[in-house]
């Protein structure tokens, strides 16, 4: 009888350490491949550098999706260019745009920014609405406790237009947080940005594609190829139906992708000491923008130069 349960129980047996040994050797080579994989904190810098992500390869997501997820912690603002932002008690004053604003500028240039700037006005004015309607919202949030079903559509909508999560976050939490995000780019920045990436509106881009601002894509069926892009670089140039769109498409890129934080932080200074008169501090956070090391310098010199300044209190009439 002890002899046919051992015949029994011996298949068994040894079944049981075959499966116990794979289940081991498993674990230990699990064990040398996450070893073997583990990259120094330099190297995973190097791998998800934010302006690298922002400017060569393919999309993010693409990128990270075999690799490891890393969260990379913005550097705390400056002391010292806060202290630099100075509280303004006086409301700024906005005078129309007229047709005498830009007599001083030759030919060429007075083309392009008499076609650019009105736009770039209104996609700021349009700005200043949703943010009255969300601070609306916020201070009737912490009267009543509540909003319509209305609101809350408008308010998500905002809030999915600027790649903002809206699902299962308080209503008071998701208005403070489009606006530390969404606000104003100064005329004279955006006029600036446009004029540099555009070639003053004589590019390629901007003639053929009303791409104004040189944004990238990975969407065959939303972009163009750059004539001179470099071998194994696979990004495209955004193109548009309109000045319009693209002007949209980057206001929405300064307020929403992470490339641009510190700028949105610098911004919200700013806002909360209602003095926007330094642009030179926003200037300076502008730089992961495009791979010249100048581009910044050449930023300040445009805006100098044509003295864009004066149109950043300009707002046009409907």
């Amino acid at each position: 009888m002890h002899k046919l349960l051992n015949f029994i129980c011996l298949p068994f047996f040894i079944a049981g350490l075959i499966f116990l040994s794979n289940g081991l050797l498993g674990y230990n080579s699990y064990e040398i491949y996450i070893e073997s994989n583990t990259k120094t904190s330099s190297q995973i810098n190097n791998l998800y550098s934010e302006k690298e992500i922002t400017l060569k390869g393919p999309p993010v997501s693409e990128v990270l999706s075999d690799k490891i997820f890393v969260k990379i912690r913005n550097k705390p603002i400056n002391p010292i260019l806060i202290s630099n932002i100075k509280i303004k008690n006086n409301t700024f004053e906005n005078t129309y745009l007229s047709d005498t604003d830009f007599d001083y500028l030759n030919s060429n240039k007075k083309e392009f920014v008499k076609a650019v700037l009105p736009i770039i006005i209104n996609e700021n004015q349009k700005i200043i609405v949703t943010r009255e309607f969300l601070n609306d919202l916020k201070i009737k949030l912490q009267t009543f406790k509540t909003i319509n079903n209305n609101e809350i559509s408008k308010l998500n909508k905002i809030a999915k237009k600027f790649n903002i999560k809206y699902s299962n976050k308080h209503k008071l939490d998701l208005i403070e947080e489009i606006l530390a995000n969404v606000d104003i780019i100064p005329n004279s920045i955006a006029l600036a940005q446009a004029a540099i990436e555009s070639g003053w509106g004589k590019s390629r881009f901007a003639k053929e594609y009303n791409a104004l601002f040189g944004e990238y894509t990975y969407d065959q069926n939303k972009g163009v190829v750059p004539l001179e892009r470099e071998h194994g670089d696979k990004h495209l140039i955004k193109s548009f139906t309109s000045y319009n769109n693209s002007v949209s498409s980057y206001f929405k890129n300064i307020n929403s992708h992470n490339a641009y934080k510190e700028f949105r932080d610098v911004r919200n200074i700013m806002r909360s000491k209602n003095n926007f008169s330094n642009i030179s501090l926003l200037l300076n956070k502008l730089n992961s923008y495009a791979e010249d090391n100048n581009y910044v310098s050449n930023l300040h010199l445009v805006i100098e130069k044509n003295n864009f300044n004066k149109f950043d209190s300009k707002i046009i009439s409907y």
